[in-house]
């Protein structure tokens, strides 16, 4: 055998204008030029593949979303309860993760404030303390003596129930039992 040649028992096979790998003679002879593929069929065969990774992208679009609606149950809002003096005495229930909101009318020029009473529920956390002008209808009011509204904003701690208590007190003063004083009746699910 000289050099450049190839072996009588291999050769190369060529069909529509690609090169296969050598095979040995006795599958050359079996082998059968591939039937060419109509345009129609390989446009459907493109059609299906791109279905198949659109929706790929859709399941794991769809993944996503339920993961992480799985893992932040917690997106949904919080709901805020709003009491004011006119609930004292009463009950509220709550859900863990919503917010409290306590609004107390008061007049800071006499001393007197809303203070949290140590015995109140540990259920509650207060986590805001504000305050705002009260409306009050009628002619307006000199700023000296007028009176405001405090806001405290409390969240839940764990569920259960409890009370909350506020005193009505001058801060340099110890708070007496007679003074007035706002509970209510929390119940926190």
């Amino acid at each position: 055998m000289g050099h450049g040649e190839i072996p009588p028992q291999v050769v190369r096979v060529q069909h529509s204008g690609c090169i296969q790998p050598a095979m040995e003679l006795s599958s050359v002879c079996a082998a059968r030029p591939a039937s060419p593929v109509r345009p129609r069929e390989r446009r459907f065969a493109m059609q299906v593949a791109r279905v198949h990774r659109k929706s790929a992208a859709n399941s794991l679009l769809l993944f996503a979303v339920l993961f992480q609606a799985a893992i932040c149950p917690a997106v949904a809002r919080a709901a805020t309860k709003v009491v004011t003096d006119a609930d004292k005495g009463g009950t509220v229930e709550i859900k863990m993760g919503d917010v409290l909101e306590v609004r107390l009318s008061s007049n800071p020029t006499t001393g007197f404030m809303w203070y949290l009473e140590k015995q109140s529920t540990g259920l509650l956390k207060l986590t805001g303390q504000s305050q705002m002008q009260a409306t009050q209808p009628g002619p307006t009011q000199p700023e000296v003596g007028r009176p405001i509204v405090q806001i405290f904003d409390f969240a839940p701690r764990a569920k259960g129930t409890g009370v909350l208590l506020l005193h009505y007190v001058r801060s340099w003063e110890n708070p007496d039992p007679n003074e007035e004083q706002f509970a209510l009746h929390v119940t926190i699910e």
